[in-house]
């Protein structure tokens, strides 16, 4: 089986490491924090912005977690049911209280 494409395993780095804080993260910080050159980092979280993965703040350029991820994340919950399950699962909370 082949092994995994080093792009794709850089941009999960960068959504998890953009995920994992609570503020916004410049290119340098995102390039040293992960071991990538700076082109590198740039090239793939402007791709993740023109996806709509990640949105830069205008002002100070960092880069901080997108709303497409939102509308994936939404999509897992569609079709895991995880939505209509939790709402079964408060109604009969608010039920017992």
């Amino acid at each position: 089986m082949p092994g995994p494409i080093q792009s794709l395993e850089r941009a999960a780095a960068i959504l998890r490491l953009l995920a994992g804080g609570e503020r916004r993260f410049g290119l340098s910080e995102v390039a040293t924090t992960l071991g990538l050159a700076k082109g590198t980092a740039h090239g793939i979280l402007r791709t993740l912005h023109q996806e709509g993965f990640v949105e830069q703040d205008a002002k100070s350029g960092k880069y901080q977690l997108g709303a497409e991820l939102l509308r994936l994340s939404n999509s897992y919950l569609d079709v895991h049911e995880l939505r209509a399950r939790a709402l079964v699962w408060a109604d009969d909370l608010a039920r017992a209280s």
